[in-house]
């Protein structure tokens, strides 16, 4: 019987160090994973501008998810430049990335009236300032007349962005446009 207990008391050791090995390789890889995908998205900003906005219109999307940079950019470039009825070729052709953005919000405003040149755009740490930003900048450059017409067509935030309690984009990110 003595002889029993050496070689489980010689054996033991040996399971004690594989069983704390194990539980720190687990933690360790726990940690990685949660590391290499944070709550955080990425996002790419998208816009296709002709130099009459009033005539030919103009085209944007955006895209928030969880691929890397390289890959919203190119769905962003892919959805901008997509055939629809509320875009027109010209806008389309001159789709670009114009900002890529990481635990932020992004905006996009314009005035609903056909024919008007007001569009503006904005990337902000909150969604009230990315709403702002792109409604400033849809009112410099609509005209004195359609100024107070600008609005904000479509807002969204990524990772921790802070939401202010709400999002406008009804299509999850991935994109809008006119």
């Amino acid at each position: 019987m003595c002889l029993l207990s050496d070689k489980f008391n010689a054996i033991l050791p040996v399971r004690r160090a594989d069983a704390v090995r194990a539980v720190i390789f687990l933690i360790l890889l726990s940690g990685a994973m949660l590391w290499s995908k944070p709550g955080a998205a990425e996002g790419a900003l998208a816009i296709g501008l002709p130099a009459d906005v009033a005539r030919n219109g103009f085209a944007y999307a955006y895209h928030v998810g969880e691929e890397p940079p390289d890959e919203a950019r190119q769905l962003a470039l892919k959805i901008c430049r997509e055939p629809s009825p509320d875009k027109s070729a010209t806008a389309r052709a001159l789709c670009a990335i114009v900002a890529n953005f990481h635990d932020q919000c992004v905006a996009v405003a314009e005035d609903p009236q056909a024919g008007t040149p007001g569009v503006g755009w904005s990337i902000a740490d909150t969604l009230s300032k990315a709403e702002a930003g792109a409604l400033a900048r849809c009112e410099a450059t609509a005209g004195p007349r359609r100024r107070g017409a600008c609005i904000v067509d479509h807002s969204q935030c990524d990772g921790t962005a802070i939401h202010n309690g709400h999002e406008r984009d009804t299509e999850s990110g991935r994109g809008l446009s006119r």
